[in-house]
């Protein structure tokens, strides 16, 4: 008996892990709609997962406004390191090897620390600012790739 209460509640918990939430219906199992303007997209499942994808894509594009001029800001700034570490540094030659360490082991470093599981100790400031570096880094990145591109022709 209980390995088969340990099976429901594994086979319950993997159902829930996977699980879309759409939005659900009214409880009383009646085919209602879930617009009140009377259209039938929210009352099939396929509807309801439209709608919850629609809803889910709103949120992540305005996530995604708050913070826009600094976010811009910092992928500039940068691409405009990228440069200048690859154009001034890497000029004579000499520093070639010091500073693609340094750029692989910042780029790395801040990937891990914007990357690894939440821990209790990380306040809301700092991981605002490594989000904002991660910005920095996807610029460098860019900068980087283009410079690459200016290297092969």
């Amino acid at each position: 008996m209980e390995s088969c209460h340990s099976f429901i509640t594994t086979k319950r918990r993997w159902k829930l892990a996977f699980a879309l939430d759409t939005g659900g219906l009214a409880g009383n199992g009646e085919q209602e709609s879930v617009n009140d303007d009377g259209s039938n997209l929210g009352g099939t499942r396929l509807g309801r997962i439209v709608s919850a994808g629609g809803r889910e894509l709103l949120r992540k594009l305005n996530s995604a406004r708050k913070n826009f001029p600094m976010k811009i800001f910092l992928v500039l700034l940068g691409f405009y390191t990228a440069n200048a570490l690859a154009t001034i540094l890497g000029q004579t030659g000499d520093w070639d090897v010091l500073v693609a360490g340094l750029v692989v082991a910042a780029i790395e470093g801040i990937g891990m620390l914007m990357y690894k599981k939440p821990t209790s100790l990380s306040a809301g400031r700092l991981q605002s600012f490594v989000e904002m570096m991660n910005y920095w880094k996807a610029g460098v990145c860019l900068g980087l790739f283009v410079d690459a591109f200016k290297l092969g022709s």
